[in-house]
């Protein structure tokens, strides 16, 4: 096996928790996976100053792509019924697995691995489990949506609308769970946090359904 054919790349992640999936095979598929990832995404000054990332609007815009924010802590501690709706909206779009991987900033840290995680909702919600700090990202192959997760903060659902009504429960759709997210940030964080991320995604949100969902 050549140094290209490995999948020695780094999982800045809990290892237990990622025990039950495996990288996608190969490095150069790995790297060639982390850059179309990148692609989605745009570098950005964070709150302590140093570089992260998040979905670009110019992608968002270009694809016409909805964005529900969400506490990192329901995506981490929803536990699988959370990803269940995902799963089978996937399903039904005939998506056999998902790639997640780290994406702190590109071209300051190093590559790390590209998981290859099968549609199921236990492993969904092991993998946010698992990446708890940094950035990271979740999405198919083809990138008809993503889940992109900024350090311990929030996550962002993005895909065209009909797919998030269908993805998401409808507790976590609209305006009642953004006010959540509000609420936690400026708790923890100061209103200018969740105000920087409002800034960015508000043209682009997820709106209350008509039946109030």
């Amino acid at each position: 096996m050549t140094q290209e054919d490995s999948d020695d790349l780094p999982g800045q992640c809990d290892p237990e928790m990622m025990a039950d999936m495996a990288h996608i095979p190969g490095r150069a598929a790995q790297l060639a996976l982390r850059d179309k990832a990148y692609e989605i995404l745009e570098i950005f000054k964070t709150r302590s100053g140093r570089p992260g990332t998040r979905l670009s609007n110019a992608w968002l815009g270009e694809h016409d792509w909805r964005v529900q924010l969400l506490q990192h802590w329901d995506i981490r501690h929803g536990g699988p019924e959370m990803f269940v709706p995902l799963v089978a909206a996937l399903q039904r779009g005939g998506i056999t697995h998902l790639c997640g991987t780290y994406v702190d900033a590109e071209g300051i840290t190093d590559p790390t691995a590209v998981w290859r995680i099968p549609l199921e909702a236990g492993l969904i919600s092991s993998f946010f489990g698992a990446h708890r700090y940094g950035f990271h990202i979740l999405l198919p192959e083809d990138r008809s949506f993503a889940i992109h997760a900024m350090e311990d903060v929030c996550a962002a659902f993005a895909g065209p609308e009909a797919f998030l009504r269908e993805a998401l429960l409808p507790e976590f759709q609209g305006e009642g769970a953004l006010a959540d997210l509000k609420d936690a940030m400026d708790e923890e964080y100061g209103e200018a946090a969740f105000a920087s991320v409002l800034a960015h995604y508000g043209p682009f949100l997820l709106e209350d359904s008509e039946d109030g969902g």
